[in-house]
């Protein structure tokens, strides 16, 4: 459990080969950022779904370059709490993946559902993938980024449980782009 932004960080962005934690929020975060507004001009006028949000890195990016509103979505108790303070913008409210649920049952639509190195790790991707495709208007979009293969906790690592991500995210939005990340 994160006790502060700074555990929360290294949560969300482990150190991977070569790589720090830090190294990777400040050049993973702003590529991502680029690659996002690349296929989906945002503007004030947008809303997004940052799905499994965490401290909300990716949230406070896309309003300080766009001026969009965003609303974040975790699992996490203690990441939705953690969110507000670092994002520190009106234009983003967190809340739990039940009550996007509420939301998503009374009418919201969004146009941009963002899902940032989480669906590797669910329970249901499949239930997941659903619910952003239940969000997004038609013609809107989603952008992940994710492992080649789950990475889903267990009492022995991480395994992969076989279920193809990237399968279902494309049975339920219209791939317009597929890359990897730099290595640099």
């Amino acid at each position: 459990v994160a006790k502060s932004a700074d555990d929360a960080r290294r949560i969300i962005l482990t150190p991977e080969a070569g790589t720090t934690t830090d190294t990777r929020w400040e050049t993973e975060t702003p590529w991502l950022a680029d690659r996002i507004l690349d296929h989906f001009p945002l503007t004030e006028r947008h809303v997004v779904v940052d799905f499994g949000c965490g401290l909300g890195r990716m949230s406070k990016v896309l309003i300080e370059r766009t001026q969009c509103w965003v609303i974040g979505v975790d699992l996490s108790a203690r990441m939705r709490q953690l969110a507000p303070g670092y994002v520190q913008s009106p234009k983003c409210a967190v809340m739990a993946p039940a009550m996007l649920d509420l939301l998503i049952a009374r009418g919201l639509r969004v146009e941009l559902a963002l899902a940032i190195w989480v669906l590797q790790h669910v329970v249901r991707p499949d239930v997941d993938v659903g619910r952003l495709q239940r969000v997004v208007t038609p013609g809107g979009g989603f952008f992940i980024a994710n492992n080649l293969r789950r990475a889903v906790p267990t009492d022995q690592g991480w395994a992969h449980d076989g279920v193809d991500v990237e399968a279902l995210a494309n049975g339920a939005f219209r791939p317009v782009w597929r890359g990897t990340l730099p290595q640099a």
